[in-house]
């Protein structure tokens, strides 16, 4: 299993809140939500991410798969450069999302994301689509699914099980 070096994750006061909330009271692990996130933004994300690798690899003249062992296997850095620029991705899905502030109250020591090379592969495109450090892209990705998901998905849970109460019954 590929694993990708993150020394820190960026959440503002909001995302921390939510995230320590589903830590404890829903019993995530602190570096299996960060997968989570991940794996949800790519459940709705994966086809524009797929566009954008296949558009970075025709931008460097490479073949596929020696594009993707590169990624997966290595760093961006590793790519061959641009042939003749770096394409123009359009608007992307983390566009919506700001930059997480770095200052020590948003830092979150982490340490090693691992995940299958599919998705890590899918997480360094969005890092070449977005241009961004590793950490921010992480960062982004986390509070976009805090965003979209602590009000149907999180949220619900936890009020369940401070009431011990279950959802309206369907008839």
């Amino acid at each position: 299993m590929p694993d990708l070096r993150i020394n820190y994750i960026y959440m503002d006061a909001e995302t921390r809140s939510r995230y320590d909330q589903a830590c404890v009271g829903l019993h995530w692990s602190s570096k299996d939500l960060v997968k989570q996130c991940i794996q949800a933004f790519f459940k709705v994300n994966r086809d524009y991410y797929v566009e954008c690798a296949y558009q970075d690899c025709d931008a460097r003249g490479m073949p596929v798969n020696d594009w993707y062992k590169t990624l997966r296997d290595g760093a961006d850095d590793d790519l061959r450069p641009y042939l003749a620029g770096r394409p123009a991705f359009g608007a992307t899905p983390l566009d919506t999302v700001p930059p997480v502030p770095t200052g020590a109250e948003n830092k979150r020591l982490y340490n090693t994301l691992s995940m299958g090379g599919f998705n890590l592969v899918l997480l360094k495109t969005c890092k070449l689509v977005d241009l961004g450090p590793m950490s921010q892209v992480v960062s982004r990705i986390v509070a976009q699914h805090f965003d979209r998901y602590w009000a149907t998905n999180y949220a619900p849970q936890l009020e369940f099980d401070a009431t011990c109460s279950l959802p309206e019954r369907k008839v």
